[in-house]
């Protein structure tokens, strides 16, 4: 009702004013102006007791694991995949206990992972299966019934295992993985180009894994096309222990072995108690070691490594494939080429220790091992250092310890002309 303003001696009074002259036409926008007014609240009050709920508890997805053993590349592997699923909140994921296996490495144990990839498969109430390293991957798929969609991660090399049907295609409508191409080529190639040793020794089980996992038909090749030698050891169990490591150490060097490469075996298991006495006597052989998985082994006392695993993005990649393949998405639709850049890791202390002077491009690039921040940046046009007099390199900012020389141009000097 309106109230019009009206004169009343010096008085202004609010008289109601009866709806004499309103219009029909403003009556009936009035009218569905209430009803739209009243419509939303409604839909909004049924969005609150309706969609609320499923807003604030997204689905719950469940995803079983299996492996053959512990290998801390498999655990940083997992660790990481499980953060990048926590970045999701349209889902929410469970990893139950009595869905995870890791059997161990023993040969014994290992005959135990087809019974137990054929029990994670035949669950009802599991949304994805993780198969983490080659032979947990493959004893996956030997009992795959298409039902469960599966996740491979932490192999070393899909295609040359028969895992994949290439880099492009899994070959399998329910399977993917991550694939790396010529990564274990460019590996052995920087490592020869670095030390140019004459003989490189390789251990490794005697089977199509032991075989994959030591990168061999890699090293045969890049052996072939630059004139180095290999020196082979496929004395071990699946168990990879530490005594028969130090046999094959020992039978390699016989061989005369002037480099050797690490891969991903038991004994050299970052988490372990072996590794430490077979990089230490390597050491005092003086013989130059390649780790194939990267910085966390050159930290423990190897000269180089290829650092390619890079677990961070690599777990927000594999929690991309989870994620669209929980989401719907067909594994084998997804793209599996993984384009990271490697980069080499360097120990200088080990380097000092078995008397190896590293090139100076090979320093400019690398990550080396301990940097400090105290020191001041050195530019390599003040020190000159690969064609520089010993009296140039008196006033450069060299360590008491290379292992914790930052500068690879202080480095170069350090190293050739230890204080």
């Amino acid at each position: 009702m309106l109230f019009p303003i009206t004169a009343n001696g010096p008085c202004l009074l609010l008289r109601p004013q009866k709806n004499q002259g309103q219009r029909p036409h403003a009556s009936a926008f009035l009218q569905r102006l209430t009803t739209l007014i009243l419509t939303m609240l409604l839909l909004g009050g049924l969005f609150f007791v309706f969609c609320q709920p499923a807003c604030a508890n997204p689905p719950v997805k469940r995803i079983g694991y299996l492996e053959a053993g512990p290998f801390w590349l498999f655990d940083n592997t997992w660790n990481a995949f499980r953060d990048g699923m926590g970045k999701y909140d349209d889902i929410r994921c469970e990893y139950p206990s009595d869905a995870r296996f890791s059997p161990g490495w023993e040969p014994a144990q290992m005959r135990r992972l087809p019974e137990m990839a054929k029990q994670l498969l035949q669950r009802k109430d599991l949304d994805l299966v993780v198969g983490m390293g080659t032979a947990a991957v493959k004893a996956l798929l030997a009992v795959n019934d298409g039902r469960l969609p599966i996740l491979g991660m932490g192999m070393a090399d899909p295609v040359a295992a028969g895992v994949v049907k290439s880099a492009q295609d899994s070959g399998v409508d329910n399977f993917t993985c991550r694939v790396e191409v010529d990564r274990w080529s460019s590996m052995f190639r920087v490592f020869y180009d670095v030390v140019r040793f004459h003989k490189m020794g390789i251990m490794f089980q005697n089977s199509q894994e032991g075989r994959v996992y030591a990168a061999l038909g890699d090293a045969q090749a890049i052996a072939s096309e630059l004139g180095f030698s290999l020196v082979l050891y496929d004395g071990l169990s699946s168990a990879e222990s530490a005594e028969e490591c130090r046999k094959g150490l020992d039978d390699l060097r016989k061989q005369g072995m002037d480099a050797f490469f690490i891969g991903p075996l038991n004994c050299f298991d970052i988490g372990g108690e072996g590794m430490a006495p077979l990089l230490q006597k390597l050491n005092q052989w003086k013989i130059p070691t390649f780790a194939r998985d990267g910085s966390e082994y050159v930290k423990a006392g190897a000269l180089m490594g290829f650092s390619t695993w890079n677990f961070g993005p690599s777990g927000i990649a594999l929690a991309g494939q989870a994620h669209a393949i929980l989401g719907g998405t067909l594994p084998r639709t997804l793209p599996m080429l993984d384009q990271s850049e490697p980069s080499i890791a360097l120990n200088l202390a080990t380097a000092k220790a078995i008397g190896f002077d590293f090139p100076f491009d090979v320093l400019v690039t690398a990550n080396c091992t301990k940097p400090s921040a105290s020191r001041t940046p050195v530019h390599p046009k003040d020190f000159p250092c690969l064609s520089a007099p010993r009296a140039n390199c008196a006033s450069m900012p060299c360590c008491s310890g290379l292992e914790s020389c930052w500068s690879p141009w202080a480095l170069t000097c350090c190293s050739r002309f230890p204080r």
